[in-house]
């Protein structure tokens, strides 16, 4: 038996080994004729009846027979090769995933939880089985079975142990072909694309030789893949185009990490071609360079077309600066004729005009804001075109901005009895980073055209702040009218350059057009979008968006309103919106705050709460209701034991404005302009409410409806620096008319002059001048100044293109304005750049004043009248000094006898004015009058100024 066995395990070590070394070079192609007669070479070896091969799909839920080989008198496994259900066989399954081998030698050994596998061999009439799991890099990859039908079969250790290491050369060669059907589809892909890509594409295994090349790379040379691949580069060109390609690689080679180069080069026809390389070094395990990979591609039509469109750029760029030196010029011309026209109608304004000519002066400054609207809209479309403008990043009040621009067309609409209100959001920030001039520029035109087109009721402009993200404000406006509204089929083209509604609307309202193209443009540079909502014969809602820089810190209160804890304030305004909006500010300090809709319910309101503590102390009262106007109201609650001490302020329209000294006679402490200001009514409410220093409050009736003067004592001094004869006598004259004076130099260089020999609050530059311009004037004046001074020196041009403020700024100036001159606008830099100067008192003034009058009353020579004066003046200030002591301290006995002094030597040396003052000085101390005392007091002193 031993020497059978013996015979049997040589024969068993020949069948591993033939079948070993069978299927160690097997290709794909004889593969599975193969691997079937190893199947039947084993089975009739070891006496089987049936062998089978399962590998596992793409999907490991199914399986599918690979080969089987069977008896000629036993059925197959399978009479189709399909995909199976894994767990058809759950157990079976289960027990292969553990790696194990399944070994049944009889069918009664299969246990009973393996319900399926009892009913799946049985109908098949297995006898005996043997499963062996098949694995590639220790992962399983399916399993042969080996079975018996028409007998039981014990199986052997050995057996099993031959027959795994035979399913081990299977399961290699399966994975093995695999790979190499993968392999090659790689290759076969990776040439299809290789050789079919326009792009040049080969790899270097050193400076001067090929390793392979695609055919885009070998057909711009004239040549196949084959001539290329491992050639050297002076075996297959010229030398001049082995030379330039030897050197250029050397360039990729030095740098040893991915780069790009072009290089010019002829074709196969001798063209010189712009190629343009990419290189990318693949390193071995040492890192060093094994192969340069590199891919090209010709780029001579594209740097061509490039050169024609760089040329054409360069021409569109000369024509636009053209045309941007044109506009410039086109601006300055107009403008500066405009400045006049504005500047002389001003001046004529205030001279004495009947009210015909008066009516023809406000027809011409409307027609010329008309013209100027229209030259700024050409201006501004002009530069978003030539996309030359852009934004500002500043930092501004806007609840400001927002006021002010409101209030800029608050006169129109007074003038249509239209009510136009503003209404603020409390959280919206008050203080932001961004563009003020173009915001209000948005605004602007929102608001002339509500204005414009709106003949009754209301224009209301809301702010809110839908949001803040990362300090950045969300910002949504609203600006509503009830005026002629805008027909659907238009509403698509308003936003579009030159469009308004329709041909009438130009007809009979007039306009560019460009209005709400610009503002739609801004609001885009601002990070929102504009639109509209309107039924024609309502109205219209124009609402946009924008997105800003929010301050933090900024403060919104300047009076501290919790000492006024228990004051109450009335608001009585015939117009629900404007009610609603003074309450909603003045909530905002935590004041109690009550609502009356006309008079009769004010005057119920107090009555009622006269005797609480709810009584009123503040009323704001509208200037005309529907059953009273404020000055009935006034003169009645004054007729009011109660509700005389009641302070009363006055809101009213801009077109109002000349009711200040009225109002004061019907005892209004206040005068506020509609539409209404939050800091301005909070300002009002301190003064009224005694929250400003004693000094600070005069008591007066306000109005921020008037132009803001230069207080005269405050004596400006300024250069007026201008060529041009017209705007000269303008400013001069608009100087003149408050009460100013200025200096004046027709050149830069007589500006310089003078301002190296004269200290001047502020210069205002023209910029286009002979001999020397404003911008080169101003450059010396700065080195001429050092970091000894600094002289305000303001813009004053007619250009008004982009870069214009820029280059002013650049040259050293402080600020911009630009012509036509907004005189108030003026005034305000005038008023800003003045340096507060201690008056000194001059008391030769006295003796020059009254001399002549002394010598012809005492018939003294002028040396000693003069001499007898001077000895007067050398007293005054002593005497001065002690008669304001004793007003500070009320001491009117003391007053009464420095004034009897003061009126005696007074009257000796004739000097009438101080003489009658005083004796009225006096009379006031006798009688303890002290406002009357600080009065007199005052008039003396203003006469040595």
């Amino acid at each position: 038996m031993n020497g059978e066995d013996n015979c049997i395990n040589i024969e068993c070590l020949k069948l591993v080994n033939s079948n070993f070394q069978k299927f160690l070079d097997i290709h794909s192609t004889n593969y599975h004729i193969e691997l079937k007669k190893s199947l039947e070479e084993i089975g009739l070896f070891f006496d089987l009846d049936r062998i089978y091969i399962y590998y596992f799909s793409k999907d490991p839920t199914f399986m599918q027979i690979e080969c089987q080989w069977n008896r000629k008198e036993v059925r197959p496994k399978r009479e189709f090769n399909e995909e199976e259900v894994v767990y058809a066989l759950p157990w079976l399954i289960r027990k292969i995933k553990n790696s194990n081998d399944v070994v049944i030698n009889s069918i009664n050994e299969i246990p009973d939880e393996a319900v399926s596998e009892i009913e799946a061999f049985s109908k098949e009439g297995v006898k005996s089985f043997l499963i062996i799991p098949l694995k590639s890099e220790n992962k399983l990859i399916g399993f042969i079975g080996y079975e018996s039908l028409l007998k039981s079969i014990v199986w052997k250790e050995g057996q099993i142990r031959i027959l795994g290491d035979i399913s081990k050369a299977f399961s290699h060669t399966k994975a093995r072909i695999e790979k190499e059907k993968v392999y090659e589809k790689d290759i076969n892909g990776q040439s299809i694309l290789l050789n079919n890509s326009e792009s040049q594409i080969w790899a270097l295994s050193n400076v001067t030789s090929y390793a392979t090349a695609n055919e885009a790379h070998a057909k711009f040379f004239g040549k196949t893949k084959s001539d290329l691949e491992y050639q050297d580069l002076y075996d297959i060109f010229d030398i001049d185009t082995a030379n330039k390609l030897s050197k250029s690689n050397w360039e990729l080679f030095q740098k040893g990490e991915p780069a790009e180069k072009e290089l010019e080069i002829k074709n196969f026809k001798g063209e010189n071609r712009l190629l343009k390389i990419k290189s990318r070094p693949q390193r071995d395990d040492k890192g060093n360079i094994q192969y340069l990979i590199c891919t090209a591609n010709d780029i001579t039509e594209q740097r061509l077309a490039e050169k024609e469109l760089y040329k054409a750029k360069e021409q569109a760029e000369a024509a636009n600066t053209a045309k941007s030196r044109f506009l410039a010029n086109m601006s300055h011309e107009i403008r500066t004729p405009m400045n006049g026209i504005f500047g002389f109608l001003e001046l004529l304004q205030a001279t004495n005009l009947s009210l015909e000519q008066k009516e023809f002066i406000r027809e011409a400054k409307s027609a010329s804001e008309i013209l100027l609207h229209i030259i700024n809209d050409i201006l501004d479309f002009s530069k978003i075109e030539a996309k030359k403008l852009t934004m500002e990043k500043i930092k501004f009040n806007l609840r400001n901005s927002i006021e002010d621009a409101v209030s800029l067309l608050a006169p129109k609409a007074a003038e249509k009895n239209l009510e136009l209100y503003t209404m603020i959001n409390p959280n919206v920030p008050e203080e932001v980073i961004g563009d003020p001039s173009r915001l209000r520029q948005v605004l602007n035109n929102l608001i002339s055209n509500a204005v414009k087109f709106t003949s009754k009721g209301e224009i209301s402009v809301k702010v809110d702040c839908l949001k803040e993200e990362n300090k950045i404000a969300f910002l949504n406006f609203e600006v509503k009218d009830t005026g002629i509204g805008i027909r659907k089929e238009h509403i698509n083209t308003i936003f579009k350059s030159f469009s308004q509604a329709d041909a009438s609307t130009t007809r009979k309202y007039g306009g560019t057009g460009l209005g709400l193209a610009i503002s739609s443009e801004l609001v885009k540079m601002m990070g929102g979008k504009i639109q509209v909502e309107s039924i024609v014969g309502e109205g219209s809602t124009f609402k946009f968006d924008v997105k800003l820089k929010i301050v933090k810190g900024a403060s919104v209160q300047k009076f501290d309103f919790e000492k006024l804890r228990g004051m109450n304030v009335l608001v009585v305004d015939d117009n629900d919106n404007n009610r609603k909006i003074v309450v909603s500010y003045l909530q905002e300090t935590g004041l109690m705050v009550f609502e009356a809709k006309n008079a009769a319910a004010a005057i119920t309101t107090i009555i009622s709460k006269a005797n609480t503590k709810n009584k009123i102390n503040t009323a704001i009262i509208d200037y005309q209701m529907t059953d009273m106007s404020a000055y009935e109201l006034a003169t009645t609650l004054k007729t009011m034991p109660f509700a005389k001490d009641v302070k009363l302020i006055l809101l009213a329209s801009v077109n109002q404005k000349g009711e200040t000294k009225s109002s004061k006679e019907y005892g209004f402490s206040c005068y506020l302009g509609k539409p209404v200001k939050r800091d301005d009514l909070l300002n009002c409410i301190a003064m009224v409410l005694g929250l400003k220093k004693e000094d600070e409050e005069k008591c007066e009736v306000v109005t921020k409806h008037i132009v803001r003067e230069v207080k005269n004592e405050l004596k400006p001094k300024i250069l007026l620096v201008e060529d041009n004869v017209m705007n000269r006598k303008i400013v001069i004259n608009i100087l003149k008319l408050h009460d100013m004076t200025c200096d004046v130099a027709v050149n830069g260089s007589e500006a310089l002059k003078a301002v190296s020999e004269k200290d001047y609050d502020v210069v205002f530059m023209d910029c286009q001048m002979p001999v020397m311009d404003g911008y080169e004037c101003t450059a010396k004046i700065r080195i001429l100044e050092g970091d000894k001074k600094h002289t305000t020196i303001i813009a004053m041009t007619a250009n008004a293109m982009e870069g214009d403020s820029e280059k002013c700024i650049e040259a050293g100036m402080d600020a911009y304005i630009s012509k036509p001159i907004n005189f108030d606008t003026m005034f305000k830099m005038i008023e800003a750049n003045t340096k507060k100067r201690e008056l000194v008192p001059d008391y030769n003034k006295i003796i020059d004043d009254n001399i002549d009058c002394f010598v012809e009353t005492t018939g003294l020579e002028k040396a000693d009248a003069r001499e007898i004066l001077e000895e007067y003046t050398r007293c005054l200030p002593d005497l001065l000094a002690d008669i304001n002591r004793a007003i500070d301290d009320k001491d009117f006995d003391k007053l009464a006898g420095v004034t009897h002094e003061l009126k005696g030597s007074s009257g000796t040396l004739r000097i009438m004015s101080i003489h009658e003052l005083a004796i009225k000085l006096e009379a006031a101390a006798f009688k303890h009058e002290e406002d009357e005392c600080g009065r007199l007091f005052a008039e003396i002193k203003a006469l040595f100024y």
